[in-house]
């Protein structure tokens, strides 16, 4: 009888509330700042990181989870006398977490010999909840007593179809961190320029630029409906920062009303991407058309 162990990245920004209900394992991402290490979901919190970037200059660093922090994971689910292992990575083409945890397979392999416990590692190709909620599908599944290769053949379909657009309501934290130059966030500022990127198979492309708040929300709901496949049957994904309320629910409303999905969920962006955002960023995932 197969016995499956889950486990993601603590840059999958699964609510700690499901990561408990479902048993996911969640192995962290480093982050230093001013001298201090924090372990992302362990030892800091989105609000937390949030007000770490509004007070400070420094812009925190992230490092990847090592290959042995993996082959921990490993040797203690198969001590357990679990078959299966299932681990699902952030973004293979920005972070060298999916990597090591690649190397850790290979390492568990030498040690007990292939096919001791079958290890499947996903790449997701993308970052944040937009793969943290197949995750959550994934342990459900799991939970219903579903094959590995039922499981997994659900989580290749979802990632081939999943993707975002991000939107960030100022340009300070992307000059913070040195991704957009002093003086072109300075015209842009003072444009009220808001750009929108698209989160997709492993990339995030500027791929517009807005004036104004209220721009940006239409913006972003607009590209997801051009994209979107069968709204009426998804629940949307709404990713935030630090975010006032009102804004939130402006863009909930237009999913809703605009778009109209079945359902729309919320979920705090982590440290580790809001990092690379900063605090105030918004997005929206959902399904489109398959990519091979």
């Amino acid at each position: 009888m197969e016995k499956i162990h889950i486990l993601t990245d603590s840059s999958s920004d699964i609510p700690q509330a499901l990561v408990e209900q479902h048993g996911i394992e969640i192995v962290p991402i480093m982050l230093s700042h001013g001298g201090r290490t924090f372990r992302e979901y362990y030892d800091i919190t989105p609000a937390e990181c949030c007000r770490l970037l509004e007070e400070s200059d420094e812009i925190p660093s992230t490092a990847m989870a090592t290959p042995a922090v993996f082959l921990e994971s490993y040797n203690r689910a198969f001590e357990r006398g679990c078959t299966h292992l299932i681990g699902v990575i952030i973004n293979g083409s920005g972070s060298g977490t999916y990597q090591a945890a690649c190397l850790a397979k290979g390492m568990f392999e030498e040690e007990h010999g292939e096919g001791a416990m079958v290890i499947e590692v996903f790449d997701s190709r993308t970052y944040t909840y937009i793969y943290g909620h197949i995750v959550v599908k994934a342990a459900e599944m799991r939970e219903q007593g579903e094959s590995f290769e039922a499981i997994t053949s659900v989580i290749r379909s979802r990632l081939s179809r999943v993707e975002a657009y991000l939107g960030v309501y100022t340009l300070k934290y992307l000059k913070k961190s040195g991704r957009i130059s002093g003086g072109a966030a300075f015209v842009g500022e003072a444009l009220g320029l808001k750009p929108i990127s698209f989160v997709y198979d492993g990339a995030v492309k500027v791929c517009d630029k807005v004036r104004g708040e209220k721009a940006l929300a239409a913006g972003i709901c607009k590209k997801v409906a051009a994209r979107v496949q069968q709204p009426e049957k998804q629940t949307g994904i709404l990713l935030y920062g630090d975010v006032p309320e009102e804004r939130l629910a402006e863009v909930e409303k237009r999913m809703r009303e605009e778009i109209g999905f079945k359902d729309v969920v919320r979920c705090a962006i982590g440290p580790s991407v809001l990092s690379n955002t900063g605090p105030l960023a918004i997005a929206v995932a959902y399904y489109g058309a398959p990519r091979e």
